[in-house]
């Protein structure tokens, strides 16, 4: 045991002067560009439904740096989504993660080395609570006067580096009303302003698209991960009882690039639902767009949920277990509803040890359809031919 713990110790040690001899070799070899001052940068790398958490979080920040001397490292997926609000901001953009030492870790920081080493900046500050040595090492590799981060008990990856020169804020063990993720950009933000600011200035908005009253059920099936969709059967038993007492709404099916659709068209078949309209949004924009013109969204804990959120628009949205509080339920009204199925188990993050993730798969279709019947009755739209009961 001595011998194995002896083995772990000099494992990580040796990984940590790897990792910074990588930082120091970039740092002295590579020459930066022209030099970029800012007085804020944000370091956001993250999926597109964490980027919509943040928006808050950056507009209030905004308010205060000007967004003119502003530089956001976002995602690739995510950088449309801040260019629509933020666009008066620089960004750069990079991968969001890195699994890899080699090659990801490796050659994604020599490609990104001179962009990098760059920026000056006053203030960086982290937005993504859940830290790796990528996100230390971009960190590292800027010069930066101060840096903000969050520190998270639970976080269960190794590493080997940190942020510099860091104001370090507890990630939150219990938030409410709003989810984790948005306590956690407040207590961030508070520390980088240096002055008291509620939990209602961090609630997302999409404040550059017109929200409209449409008239369709607009259905986003697909969640980031398989684990966490809702089976196409149960999802087709829910919308054929919402279609018993609501069978004028017309149904959309909202699919990413690339997605095979026969899954949930065989699904909808079996329930005899023919008159689907299926759609493949070109961007991210239309996707935003297609949302703001549904009349209600249907959805796993996805991109389009905080989306539909953010624009408070009326939604279902199903919420498994894995990371329950994290990232939702939040909600701007009584016009989102957060489903979920409770088990002994949650906060397993995502390793489940069930058959099937119950805690999604258990979720009653018959509340899904009562759910959005009862958004459809509080629209202002009057949506005629309604009978039966579900």
């Amino acid at each position: 045991m001595e011998d194995n713990d002896a083995m772990s110790t000099a494992f990580w040690t040796a990984r940590t002067l790897v990792y910074r001899l990588v930082i120091a070799v970039l740092r002295i070899s590579v020459r930066p560009r022209s030099p970029g001052f800012y007085r804020l940068t944000i370091l956001k790398l993250d999926r597109l439904g964490d980027a919509v958490l943040s928006l808050g979080a950056v507009r209030k920040l905004v308010s205060v740096f000007p967004e003119k001397e502003t530089l956001l490292i976002v995602s690739p997926i995510a950088a449309p989504l801040y260019r629509m609000e933020f666009p008066a901001a620089t960004l750069l953009v990079m991968p969001p993660f890195c699994e890899r030492f080699w090659p990801d870790f490796l050659l994604g920081l020599m490609r990104h080395a001179a962009a990098l080493r760059a920026i000056v900046t006053e203030h960086l500050v982290c937005l993504r609570h859940q830290h790796s040595d990528y996100l230390h090492a971009v960190a590292m590799m800027i010069s930066a006067r101060r840096c903000y981060a969050s520190r998270w008990k639970g976080n269960e990856e190794h590493t080997s580096l940190s942020f510099p020169r860091c104001l370090f804020s507890a990630y939150p063990e219990k938030a409410s009303p709003a989810c984790l993720e948005l306590e956690a950009h407040r207590r961030v933000v508070e520390s980088v302003l240096g002055s008291s600011i509620g939990i209602d200035e961090m609630i997302p908005a999409l404040r550059n698209i017109t929200v409209m009253d449409g008239g369709s059920l607009l259905v986003c099936p697909v969640a980031g991960n398989p684990l966490r969709q809702y089976p196409a059967d149960h999802l087709a038993h829910a919308i054929r009882l919402f279609l018993r007492q609501w069978p004028d709404v017309p149904v959309q099916f909202c699919l990413p690039r690339g997605t095979d659709r026969k899954y949930w068209e065989d699904a909808l078949q079996n329930k005899q639902i023919q008159a689907v309209e299926w759609i493949v949004p070109n961007d991210l924009e239309a996707l935003v767009n297609l949302i703001a013109r549904a009349r209600i969204v249907l959805a796993p804990d996805s991109a389009p949920a905080h989306i539909t959120t953010a624009l408070d628009k009326p939604g279902v949205f199903l919420l498994g277990g894995g990371h329950f509080g994290m990232f939702g339920p939040w909600r701007k009204g009584e016009r989102q509803i957060w489903l979920h199925h409770v088990m002994d188990c949650y906060q397993c993050r995502w390793s489940c040890t069930q058959p099937e993730p119950y805690c999604i798969t258990h979720i009653d279709p018959g509340d899904i359809a009562r759910g959005l019947a009862a958004l459809c009755a509080s629209t202002s739209l009057t949506v005629a031919g309604r009978s039966g009961d579900v």
